[in-house]
């Protein structure tokens, strides 16, 4: 029966030490789904190509319709786009969605993931290099408008090849209903350029309290500078502190979307607020315009 099976399922993993792939309140429709998913979770072979092992075509387009991502996509006129799932290596599961043709130059949607553990390099507040944390990797995110060309007041962006699409908020929506069931303490990302970092702060925080004052700091100084001339000025590393006159290099840090436990009452703390507040009010941004000119002038990528 379903019910013994899935006491079955998580009596082996707490036997084997193994983390959830969902929550207790989950009960898989059949015998077949449960078993695929500890299979997966056990061998990391995925013979049925779905997500973690879990979730088909099908679970994920009913996901993608909950979230308002497929409605979105019809709005800007992609009605009925073509969803293909890459998940054979586990440790890079793939979603896409295509207008029309499954090619890379009809791309709408990419999204790799992976699901595993964290573990700090440096102690962060409460958490040595010892702690560990299940999360949802977001690896790589591309929103591509591919009918459509790059609006004079809102220029192309470094690593853009096409406008996006403007539905962010509804990835975000897909990405916590998998890690709900999924059963994580989070998502994880690091960002690679400046204006990611601003689009994923929408609910996405550094794990790091001085890194994310830092980066509120940068927000807050080039608030009227054009994001993408931004964004390229930071990448070109041109921006420094006004204070002290010295280069702010941009690093990638870890920005993490939480769930549940130590993470999220970390996140809520006096000790994060402090910490991040004194980092902020210590940063002043700007960015050398003649250092930059001078780059751009000679070519300097």
């Amino acid at each position: 029966m379903p019910g013994q099976n899935n006491l079955l399922y998580r009596y082996l993993r707490r036997l084997l030490r193994f983390p959830r792939i969902f929550p207790m309140e989950y009960n898989p429709s059949s015998k077949e789904v449960l078993e695929r998913e500890f299979l997966y979770d056990l061998t990391r072979e995925n013979p049925g190509n779905c997500l973690f092992g879990r979730y088909d075509e099908q679970k994920v387009l009913a996901i993608a319709e909950k979230a308002g991502l497929l409605r979105g996509m019809a709005r800007l006129g992609y009605s009925n786009p073509i969803l293909s799932l890459s998940c054979s290596d586990p440790a890079d599961q793939r979603i896409c969605f295509y207008a029309g043709e499954q090619i890379r130059e009809r791309l709408l949607l990419e999204l790799r993931l992976n699901l595993s553990n964290f573990h700090p390099k440096r102690k962060i507040g409460p958490f040595g290099k010892e702690a560990c944390f299940r999360m949802l990797m977001l690896l790589w995110l591309v929103l591509s408008d591919p009918d459509r060309d790059f609006p004079l007041d809102r220029p192309r962006l470094p690593g853009q090849n096409h406008p996006g699409l403007g539905l962010l908020d509804e990835v975000f929506f897909l990405l916590r209903t998998f890690a709900r069931e999924l059963s994580v303490d989070g998502m994880l990302d690091m960002p690679e350029h400046f204006h990611t970092a601003l689009f994923y702060s929408r609910t996405f925080r550094y794990l790091d309290p001085e890194v994310e004052g830092r980066f509120l700091a940068i927000s807050r100084d080039l608030k009227g500078v054009p994001l993408a001339l931004a964004s390229d000025a930071i990448r070109r590393n041109c921006l420094f502190d006004r204070s002290t006159g010295r280069p702010l290099p941009w690093q990638a840090s870890e920005q993490v979307m939480t769930e549940r436990g130590l993470l999220r009452k970390f996140f809520n703390s006096a000790e994060y607020r402090e910490a991040r507040d004194e980092a902020r009010s210590k940063t002043r941004a700007i960015v050398n315009w003649d250092l930059y000119r001078e780059k751009l002038s000679s070519g300097d990528r």
